[in-house]
């Protein structure tokens, strides 16, 4: 697949300008890799530049927007304008990819099928038809509602009102029949009217789609019934309806990866390793005694992984893998007193500092995640916390988990995807062409290998963000607990004095109340064997959750 252009499509109720922040942000994430492609604006009909154009029926819009749509394009679209990237995907060839964001299959609710009530969905249709303008006000907060940025998008919305001309013809229009209805209520008809369950279910181009967790329209229970597609749709937490306002960063960083991928021509198994194992494994080793006292983030991602078990759960022999300086073993000892715990990890002076300072496993292995010497179905259950994040081989490592676990056996992995200190990555970008930060694989290469490897569950994406004095500060911190950069395209001397001189200024602009942010993005991975008797709400079916496999 080659992706040579990139076209976007916004919603209902909003225009072009909606993608402005996420167009920001991914441009500059393209640039940090060498690459500036040509970006498309598709504005709907009777919608932003298009205002006084008339919504056409389905087959006429579909064909004029194929007709707009470069060669070799990954169509990014938002609510309606992602079900309408869908049905552009499967209709033309010019589309070599598609990504949609908060966007359902089907937008209103049947019986086997999460949506909005179909009489909700009327009264909407009905009042924007009567008081369109306080009816779009309303829409605007029902987009934010749940996000934790709420209150500055609301704002934002609003500032992308249409003129008030827009509305009046509104009210002119659909104050007469349904054939002559205005192009706003006429796209409210359409939203109505689509229904890509069928059209996903065959789609065979690369996909990726994203729902938010608290949004208010598509509601998050659309990823299981995704999933029953056979599609993944990855939730991001703590967000709302209006993503590309909401997740600029996130998503430029998945949009990015995704892009590059196809580029470089890799494929979702992620065979390609940016560093040696060796490399790893020695920089975990030394910092074995300091990583305790930096990793703050670490723990609380450990405890949070931990709480997702749930209560009943009884495991007999549980495997830590990934287990560093002991932090999770003896949270897993804590709660399971009786339970046999084998800690396994890469370096082992991360195993030597747990066997003296926290000796809460029964025994100790240093060994390759990826190459386990362990039998078959030995483990009830199988943790790793922040630690599989170095591994690159997913389907090998996914099935080497799928066979140590035992038939009823759940395997819960804490990881980190590609968005992780985008903020140190774009600094560096600033300074030279160097690889200064590890790269990470992106949530549908996980959840694919999983449901590859016969595991079923949920994966859910949370951000977290630490803040810093300053650029040295974060960079110490990495080195403490080993996470500094171990890419073989690194090179040597690349951090001398003016260099670091030239980060820090660079970094700078990023500077927030609190500091210098370093986000993190997380992947919490609740799986268990699809010959398994545990059943699958058990694994997360919550708000947040996307379902793996079936």
């Amino acid at each position: 697949m080659n992706i040579d252009h990139l076209v976007f499509i916004h919603g209902w109720g909003c225009d072009g300008r909606i993608w402005q922040p996420l167009r920001a942000a991914l441009e500059e994430r393209l640039a940090e890799n060498g690459l500036e492609l040509p970006l498309t604006v598709l504005e709907l009909p009777g919608f932003g530049d298009r205002f006084g154009e008339r919504w056409p029926d389905g087959e006429t819009l579909l064909n004029s927007l194929a007709e707009r749509i470069p060669h070799d394009s990954l169509v990014v679209g938002h609510s309606l304008g992602g079900m309408l990237a869908v049905r552009l995907a499967a209709r033309t060839d010019r589309v070599a990819g598609v990504i949609t964001l908060a966007a359902n299959a089907r937008f209103t609710a049947d019986p086997d099928w999460p949506g909005m009530a179909t009489t909700t969905f009327a009264d909407f249709c009905n009042a924007f038809a009567a008081v369109p303008r306080q009816t779009w006000q309303r829409f605007c907060g029902l987009q934010v509602q749940g996000d934790h940025k709420a209150r500055a998008l609301l704002k934002n919305l609003r500032a992308l009102a249409p003129e008030s001309s827009a509305f009046e013809t509104t009210v002119a229009e659909t104050t007469s029949s349904a054939a002559t209805a205005g192009p706003w209520s006429a796209a409210l008809g359409c939203l109505g009217r689509l229904d890509n369950r069928e059209l996903l279910k065959e789609l065979d181009k690369p996909q990726r789609h994203f729902l938010g967790a608290n949004d208010a329209l598509v509601p998050v229970e659309a990823a299981q019934s995704l999933s029953g597609l056979g599609v993944a749709a990855e939730v991001i937490d703590g967000a709302g309806h209006v993503l590309p306002l909401s997740q600029p960063q996130f998503l430029a960083a998945a949009i990015g990866d995704f892009i590059l991928q196809a580029r470089r021509g890799e494929d979702s198994s992620g065979s390609t390793e940016p560093f040696a194992k060796t490399a790893v494994a020695r920089s975990f080793g030394r910092a074995a005694t300091s990583y305790d006292a930096a990793a703050h983030l670490q723990r609380a991602v450990c405890r949070q992984l931990l709480s997702a078990l749930p209560e009943q759960t009884e495991p007999r022999r549980i495997l830590d893998l990934g287990s560093g300086t002991g932090y999770g073993s003896e949270l897993l000892r804590q709660r399971f007193p009786s339970a046999e715990i084998v800690a396994l990890d890469l370096a082992e002076g991360m195993l030597s500092f747990a066997r003296h300072s926290r000796p809460a496993a029964n025994a100790y292995i240093a060994a390759d995640a990826e190459q386990l010497p362990l039998a078959d179905n030995s483990f009830d259950l199988v943790f790793s916390s922040m630690a599989l994040q170095w591994c690159y081989r997913l389907p090998a490592l996914f099935a080497g988990l799928q066979r140590i676990l035992t038939p009823d056996g759940r395997l819960l992995v804490s990881t980190l995807g590609p968005g992780t200190l985008w903020e140190l990555r774009q600094a560096w970008a600033r300074v030279d062409d160097g690889v200064h930060v590890n790269r990470f694989l992106p949530a549908l290469q996980w959840s694919d290998a999983a449901q590859e490897a016969g595991l079923c569950g949920g994966l859910r994406t949370e951000e977290r963000v630490l803040h810093y004095s300053t650029a040295m500060e974060l960079m110490r911190d990495l080195k403490r607990i080993g996470a500094h950069n171990v890419n073989s395209g690194a090179g040597k001397g690349l951090t001398g004095r003016d260099r670091l001189r030239r980060l820090s200024q660079a970094y700078e602009p990023l500077r927030a109340t609190a500091g210098l942010p370093a986000s993190y993005e997380i992947f919490y991975l609740e799986l268990h064997s699809s010959a398994g008797s545990v059943k699958t709400q058990d694994a997360g079916t919550e708000a947040g959750v996307l379902e793996v496999g079936q």
